[in-house]
């Protein structure tokens, strides 16, 4: 599917989850009706987030322990951080992600779950050494994903870490019209400190563009929850 008839795609998806009251139900319908295809999810690609990546080099990061990644997709960066030697735990509100996970990793030693981030169990709580936030949150429009920050933070271990990639908007600018803008709804900074609400410290902010065509702002940070 072309670009634009893509982004068309999955705007209605979205418009018509939040009609219903259920904003993040679309993520089911695009990864049931994408029949495992990366071409027909926006995010989808065949190698882990290139971004990700790039904040994993920093010797800041945890190389070891238990690792979560919410709104795992067909879960790539996942698969990255289990063969890097973490206990990885990965989870999507779409089943149909998830069953897709399984088949694309048959001989995976990552925990694929079907979780909403809204409703985390509390076994997730401060239970995990590195968390990797990738475009989840952007993929929820205001005011839904004000409530998303909290559950991610609440996550982290003590001495663990965040590391988040997110589309990114000045504080001042309007995220726009829900029905015309997105998704994605880029993400500001203002809207991150809901981490350091939740006990996280900021260690490492980057403002960047990216190589896409036209390129796209992002931000790509890295929280930690003090070891005491």
């Amino acid at each position: 599917m072309e670009r634009a008839k893509l982004r068309n795609h999955v705007r209605r998806l979205a418009n018509d989850a939040r009609e219903r009251g259920r904003p993040c139900d679309w993520f089911e319908a695009l990864y049931r009706d994408s029949d495992g295809s990366n071409d027909l999810v926006p995010w989808a690609g065949p190698t882990p987030n290139p971004h990700f990546l790039a904040g994993m080099v920093r010797p800041e990061i945890p190389r070891e322990g238990r690792a979560l990644v919410p709104g795992c997709g067909f879960g790539n960066d996942a698969e990255e951080l289990a063969t890097r030697g973490f206990n990885v735990t990965a989870f999507d509100i779409s089943r149909s992600a998830i069953e897709w996970c399984g088949r694309k990793h048959p001989e995976t030693s990552v925990h694929y779950e079907v979780r909403d981030l809204f409703r985390l169990p509390d076994a997730y709580r401060k239970a995990f050494d590195l968390v990797v936030e990738v475009y989840t949150l952007q993929a929820i429009p205001l005011p839904d994903r004000s409530a998303g920050f909290a559950p991610l933070a609440d996550c982290v271990a003590p001495g663990g870490v965040l590391l988040a990639v997110v589309r990114g908007r000045d504080d001042g600018d309007d995220v726009g019209d829900v029905d015309e803008a997105g998704p994605p709804w880029a993400i500001s900074q203002a809207e991150c400190a809901a981490f350091e609400t939740r006990g996280l410290v900021l260690e490492s902010w980057e403002d960047f563009r990216d190589d896409e065509d036209p390129p796209n702002r992002r931000f790509r940070m890295r929280y930690r929850r003090p070891s005491v």
